[in-house]
């Protein structure tokens, strides 16, 4: 069976990995087994998660920290997991060198960027305020605005769409764009909302939540379908 890796958020009252179910039960409809990867500090660990399955999932969670794109902490920022980071941009990074494909969620399309050099908006009310869209809407689990699909990438062979409505639950954002990518989705205000990779590499990050709207949305749902589909032709 084709493994999909997915990387855990952190429970800091309960001191305890996390993980929403719609990112399991997503895999799962697209036949996949979905693996929890726990947080760790250890590098060897990091690399076997990674040789261990087919594919990954970067999942939403924490603010990423902004020392690590050469930042100092607005007062508008997050909550922070150090120990998170470390292990995703290893991860990730490693990723990339074995050809395995990715889904990168809300945090995941953040660190996508940071892991390539690029900044985030550490918060969009707080430093975007001509920003008429409200990107934080927690409380919608389903649709809250359109973003446009850039025409020719990956995300726009797979949805098969120009524009399509998505959920918006995030406060940051990409800013400067890291080198090597190339944006595959902009919010109607103009903000990126997804990112690829230049070089045709098996990946695509995205600044909504797919896998709460998969359930119902069969072009969220062959998000997943292809991440299990492409992580089995490596096999």
């Amino acid at each position: 069976m084709i493994t999909i890796g997915i990387g855990a958020s952190w429970d800091n009252q309960k001191k305890r990995i996390s993980m929403p179910n719609d990112y399991i039960t997503a895999v799962i409809r697209a036949g996949g087994l979905p693996l929890l990867f726990p947080l760790t500090d250890s590098e060897p660990v990091w690399k076997a998660m990674i040789d261990q399955v087919d594919g990954v999932i970067f999942p939403g969670g924490e603010d990423i920290a902004p020392e690590l794109f050469s930042e100092s902490i607005h007062s508008h920022c997050g909550d922070i997991i150090p120990e998170r980071d470390a292990q995703e941009l290893f991860t990730y990074k490693y990723l990339l060198t074995t050809g395995k494909p990715f889904l990168a969620i809300c945090r995941g399309v953040q660190l996508m960027n940071v892991a390539h050099g690029g900044s985030l908006y550490q918060d969009v009310p707080a430093q975007l305020p001509e920003i008429h869209i409200n990107h934080s809407q927690t409380n919608t689990p389903q649709d809250a605005h359109y973003v446009d699909i850039t025409e020719g990438t990956l995300l726009h062979r797979l949805l098969g769409a120009e524009r399509v409505s998505v959920n918006s639950r995030h406060h940051q954002v990409v800013k400067a764009l890291g080198k090597g990518l190339k944006v595959n989705a902009r919010s109607e205000d103009g903000l990126i909302e997804g990112l690829e990779l230049d070089n045709g590499y098996p990946g695509i990050g995205l600044q909504w939540h797919p896998e709460n709207l998969s359930k119902h949305d069969i072009a969220m749902q062959g998000l997943f379908n292809w991440l299990v589909r492409e992580a089995g032709k490596i096999l």
